[in-house]
């Protein structure tokens, strides 16, 4: 087997790279409240746009008198570019129900449709401007919906909401929409006029209910129609082989932020937009995550999307961390084996759940502090409960969420230091009362003053990163002669992240098999076995669980050698003779030898394994005193022919 150079110089150098701490985090829009993101993406640049939300934050619905236009070249930096004013361009349309829109070009115009409410009464419908720039113009293309209420005959005022709009690689376009039953429309080349009869969107195996915000998008030859999905909503998927269905029901794609519909602290509906840019796929949706946040003052967020081989998507966890944000682990000093998690919004010292490969629960961003960012001061906020930040009240430590108030932002401010018990370890100082410290007692946070070195073991904590940023091979490539075996590792990036888990494939089975992977915590490392099955060359590839990040090493097999004697030697003293030689390297291989006397007479026969080295010796005395020559054979299962050869044998002279 060859092996080729180490990646354990790479692997140090790639770490290095992500010890920084980044805050350009979820929300990606701070400076509003936005919700109902849609996004085009238009050569090396995305464009943003949502619906403003203004309404108070103790109103009880939308008022949403605009749409906002944001762009943004990385998708981690965004920038304001305008806005479209509902009031000032569709005048059949009441001001204050800028809801959920979508923008599409073709050739060279841009179409933005949306959906508002209309003067008249009759309900909520769809509209569609158009412009020559995506970001200003925008003109009323029609003077009137492009889809209404009645269109449809639904009994409900809002049926008709939430358009998406994709064409075709054959350049047809399609309009989808819909609140509690999705429609579809062909559309005219003209991109302003139905092409024929609206019709019912089928879901086969729908587990639950279509509620809104249907967006469709086109991927290797697959349709996929995502949708909202109960109430509250979470999100979930189809897929076809045709924009026209039949659709098939795929599951949930991200989970509701919250079970109660009157929750003021989240978002009780869901909205997404999914695109491609650059290579990498994205989500994009709304949150309750800023201070004074909920369903009526939203936020939009961006996390990555993974597809599974077969084509379906990998469910997403919403975070706070977003696309360059870093997670974190706090584990605990004096229980090795235990970590601070959040469980219904308490804070505790818990094992991780091994059935969990995940562990969100137990991942934190460390943010600056919400009440002073000055050196050492920090605030500690869940990754999958953005906006959720841990806060001390009658001296017991919670999850809640950030109501932007100077007493939240007081009592969620530490300051890290080195750890009491351990310096190379942190401990987190409360920023009001300085004399007392985050704790563990009977394994639930408290806020106390440590007087005996126990206490000061319970407020210690090694910080270290939680995410998954990478995997490492051992090898780069590995030549193995057919039915012979060898072993490939990789070695995770940061090492111990919560998610461990890492899938081998092999991109020819026949080539190479690849078993099931083994995890050892002592190094850290996830090994298979390598089986060389067939001449010829295949990738195995390493990917994470998390994030989907790949190495590969390249497998070649070469056609096994046929089985060769060689540097055989024969040695005569007397009577006693010596048959050694070796097989090519071949260890464990039975080696079989016939020795015949000049009489024609069976002299000697035996069968001996080869040791490590492919060595074997034989060791005899001729049974016969007759001199002459005598005939050896030698031979092996695998080789195609016996080795024949011999040796002279002179006997001495009786003594008289």
């Amino acid at each position: 087997m060859k092996k080729a150079v180490s990646k354990i110089m790479l692997s140090t150098l790639l770490l290095s790279s992500f010890s920084a701490v980044g805050y350009a985090d979820n929300p990606i829009i701070k400076d509003n409240f936005t919700g109902d993101p849609a996004a085009l993406v238009q050569d090396d640049k995305v464009y943003l746009y949502a619906g403003h939300d203004q309404a108070s934050a103790g109103g009880n619905f939308y008022y949403m008198p605009e749409w906002l236009i944001y762009s943004t070249t990385d998708m981690v930096n965004w920038k304001q570019e305008g806005s479209l004013s509902v009031k000032d361009t569709f005048s059949w349309a009441r001001e204050d129900a800028a809801w959920a829109s979508q923008v599409i070009e073709r050739d060279g115009t841009y179409y933005w449709y949306i959906s508002t409410n209309n003067k008249d009464g009759s309900g909520y419908c769809i509209g569609v401007a158009t412009s020559k720039s995506p970001t200003e113009g925008f003109k009323d293309a029609l003077g009137k919906p492009l889809i209404t209420n009645q269109m449809t005959t639904s009994n409900i005022s809002w049926d008709d909401i939430d358009p998406t709009v994709m064409i075709d690689d054959d350049g047809q376009a399609y309009l989808y929409w819909g609140n509690s039953y999705p429609n579809y429309a062909k559309l005219k080349p003209n991109m302003i006029e139905l092409d024929g009869d609206i019709q019912k969107v089928a879901i086969n195996n729908l587990k639950g209910t279509f509620t809104e915000a249907p967006w469709i998008h086109k991927r290797n030859g697959k349709y996929y129609l995502s949708f909202a999905h109960n109430w509250p909503e979470d999100l979930a998927y189809a897929m076809s082989d045709s924009p026209t269905g039949p659709w098939e029901y795929k599951g949930v794609l991200m989970d509701a932020f919250t079970t109660d519909p009157n929750d003021k602290n989240n978002s009780n509906t869901s909205h997404q937009s999914i695109i491609e840019f650059k290579g990498k796929s994205y989500i994009i949706y709304h949150t309750g995550a800023l201070p004074t946040g909920g369903s009526y003052r939203r936020s939009v967020s961006v996390d990555r999307l993974y597809y599974n081989p077969d084509g379906t998507i990998k469910k997403v966890v919403p975070t706070s961390t977003g696309l360059d944000g870093v997670g974190q682990k706090l584990q605990s000093y004096n229980f090795l084996d235990r970590y601070i998690r959040h469980y219904n919004y308490d804070a505790r010292i818990d094992p991780l759940d091994v059935l969990n490969t995940s562990n969100f629960d137990a991942r934190w961003q460390i943010v600056p502090g919400l009440a002073d960012s000055g050196e050492g001061y920090v605030s500690i906020q869940s990754v999958n409960k953005p906006g959720f930040y841990l806060r001390h009240s009658n001296f017991d430590l919670q999850l809640v969420k950030n109501d932007g108030t100077d007493a939240f932002k007081a009592d969620a401010t530490f300051k890290k230091v080195p750890g009491l018990a351990n310096s190379s370890w942190s401990s987190f100082q409360s920023y009001n009362h300085p004399d007392m410290y985050i704790t563990q007692k009977d394994y639930l946070l408290k806020l106390e003053k440590p007087s005996t070195d126990l206490n000061k073991e319970g407020a210690t904590f090694k910080m270290s990163e939680s995410d998954v940023k990478g995997v490492q091979l051992d090898n780069n490539a590995i030549t193995l002669q057919q039915d012979a075996e060898g072993s490939l590792s990789a070695t995770l990036l940061p090492s111990e992240p919560l998610n461990q888990n890492i899938t081998f494939t092999s991109s020819d089975p026949n080539v190479v098999a690849v078993s099931s992977p083994s995890y050892n915590p002592a190094d850290g490392k996830t090994t298979v076995t390598i089986t060389a099955k067939s001449p010829g060359t295949a990738e195995i590839i390493a990917t994470t669980d998390e994030g989907q990040f790949t190495d590969s090493a390249t497998i070649t097999v070469e056609k096994q050698k046929p089985e060769t004697i060689e540097n055989l030697k024969i040695s005569v003293n007397n009577r006693k003779v010596v048959i050694e030689g070796d097989l090519a390297q071949k260890k464990g291989t039975d080696v079989a030898v016939r020795v015949t006397a000049p009489n024609g007479k069976l002299d000697y026969l035996d069968q001996i394994t080869t040791e490590g080295d492919g060595k074997f010796s034989f060791a005899f005395t001729l049974s016969n005193h007759a001199a002459g020559k005598y005939r050896v054979s030698l031979g092996t299962a695998n080789l195609t022919e016996m080795v024949e050869t011999s040796f002279q044998y002179k006997s001495k002279p009786e003594r008289e």
